[in-house]
């Protein structure tokens, strides 16, 4: 496999300020959201998420591996749909990715397939004993560096086999596509870059997070209100997500508004998961 190329995003670009009317109108940012491509809202959110300085390749590898999460989910949810057992090599082109979807669900999902994805499992489903007393171990180590074999060059394999087999919804988007969206959000001034040495790192710009923080305490302050009204958790929290829509809802952390969608914002809905089984 070709070595992956350490690029950064182009930071060619003019210092730009929003313009008043952003700055004074909160809400303008829930029509820009509904109207950004789905991955440029993945890593918009990853960087209102961790509020810190972040390389290019710090960025790839958590969102390839929420993405590699999400095609494990959907290949596990279509082979229980067809009645099939999930083993380890259902992909005969990509028995890397296919040992990887069977110890994701052997660690993470088979204990709870009915509610996650609402399909009743075979009825004849066994595992390797000794696959179910290491299970996250062995999801561990496809991101961890061997002896013989780097952290990266298995994820790279990993997004290589996944986007051979799994639908193109779900493809695991290239570090080229996540390059290009990290300069897109540079030009928009949605981010901003420091450089240190020979080294560019990326944050949220400070202008962008104020007007995210606003929004925010707009959207918590009537969804509280609601409450008061209603008197209902359940009631408030449908008005408020019928009202602007699950890619506002979770943008906001309100909560992870979809479930089985692929237009969920997926490094918020594998969060726990890059946490339990990576060093990310």
């Amino acid at each position: 496999m070709q070595a992956q190329k350490n690029e950064t995003p182009s930071t060619n670009i003019d210092r730009k300020t929003f313009s008043r009317s952003f700055l004074k109108r909160p809400s303008t940012l829930d029509v820009i959201l509904t109207f950004l491509p789905k991955l440029e809202r993945d890593v918009l959110t990853l960087f209102v998420v961790k509020m810190s300085n972040l390389t290019a390749m710090h960025i790839e590898r958590i969102v390839q591996t929420a993405y590699l999460f999400n095609a494990a989910d959907q290949v596990i949810k279509e082979e229980l749909r067809k009645g099939h057992k999930i083993n380890k090599l259902l992909f005969k082109d990509a028995p890397y990715f296919s040992e990887f979807v069977y110890s994701f669900y052997v660690a993470a999902r088979y204990l709870a397939e009915e509610t996650y994805y609402g399909t009743e499992p075979p009825k004849d489903v066994a595992f390797d004993e000794e696959d179910i007393g290491t299970n996250t171990e062995n999801m561990a180590r496809f991101f961890v560096a061997e002896e013989d074999t780097t952290a990266e060059s298995k994820r790279l394999k990993l997004v290589s086999e996944a986007n051979k087999v799994v639908p193109k919804a779900f493809a695991i988007p290239s570090y080229k596509k996540i390059n290009t969206v990290l300069s897109n959000l540079l030009m928009q001034n949605y981010i901003w870059y420091t450089s240190k040495g020979k080294k560019t790192f990326l944050n949220i710009n400070a202008d962008f997070f104020e007007v995210w923080l606003k929004r925010h305490e707009q959207i918590v302050e009537e969804l509280e209100q609601k409450k008061k009204e209603t008197n209902s958790e359940n009631e408030a929290t449908t008005f408020i997500l019928k009202k602007y829509g699950p890619i506002v809802y979770e943008f906001f952390l309100l909560d992870t508004a979809y479930f089985d969608d692929k237009g969920s914002l997926l490094v918020l809905k594998y969060s726990d998961e890059i946490a339990t089984y990576t060093p990310y």
